[in-house]
C-alpha cells in the first residue's frame, strides 16, 4: 500500500523564514518554467514555490489524501490553488473576443454567451485574486469584470491611483 508521508521545511518569502510543520503534500505542479508544491497546511489548502522551500524533512508519519482535495488538484489550472473558489464574470470586447475564442487564455475559461456586437461574456473560477488580476489588467480597456463588483472597482482605484499626478516613482 503507497502511504503519503507529511513533511516539515523553512520556507523563505519576503526577507523572513517561516517553519511549516505537519504539511500534508499532494502535487507537485510546473507553471511557466516554476515548480510549485501544492499542499494542505492547518487545514488549508497552498503552493509553495520550490524555490523558497529549504530544509525539507520527511515525516515518518502518514495522511491519508482528502477525495475533494485531489479533486480539486485534477481540475484546477493554475498554481493559486484553494478550496474556496470565487466566480469571476467578465465582458470581452468585440475587438480582443477572437483571442479568447482561439483558446482560453484564463484558467478554467468557460464563454457563457456570444454577444451580439461580437464580444463575450465569460467566466472563472479562481483561488486567488492573483489568478486573474494580472490577466484583467493586461487585457485593460477590453475586459471588465462583471462581477464580483469589488474586483472592477479595485482595478479602477488601481488605474486611478497608477495615473494620478502625486504619484511619483517609488
Amino acid at each position: 500500500i503507497f502511504s503519503r508521508r507529511l513533511i516539515s521545511f523553512d520556507y523563505k518569502k519576503d526577507g523572513e523564514t517561516k517553519h511549516y510543520a505537519d504539511v500534508s503534500p499532494y502535487k507537485i505542479i510546473n507553471q511557466k518554467g516554476i515548480w510549485y508544491l501544492a499542499a494542505k497546511d492547518s487545514e488549508r489548502l497552498k503552493t509553495y514555490s520550490f524555490g523558497r522551500i529549504c530544509r525539507l524533512v520527511v515525516s515518518n508519519r502518514s495522511f491519508v489524501p482528502d477525495p475533494g482535495i485531489i479533486e480539486t488538484l485534477a481540475t484546477d489550472e493554475g498554481v493559486w490553488v484553494s478550496e474556496k473558489r470565487t466566480e469571476v464574470v467578465l465582458t470581452v470586447a468585440k475587438d480582443v473576443a477572437a483571442y479568447f475564442r482561439r483558446r482560453p487564455l484564463i484558467a478554467n475559461q468557460v464563454i457563457e454567451k456570444e454577444l451580439e456586437d461580437g464580444g463575450l461574456i465569460i467566466s472563472t473560477t479562481i483561488g486567488h485574486p492573483n489568478q486573474i488580476v494580472p490577466i484583467i489588467r493586461y487585457w485593460i480597456p477590453h475586459l471588465r469584470v462583471i462581477s464580483p463588483e469589488s474586483l472592477q472597482l479595485d482595478t479602477e482605484e488601481t488605474l486611478r491611483e497608477y495615473l494620478s499626478p502625486a504619484r511619483g516613482p517609488n
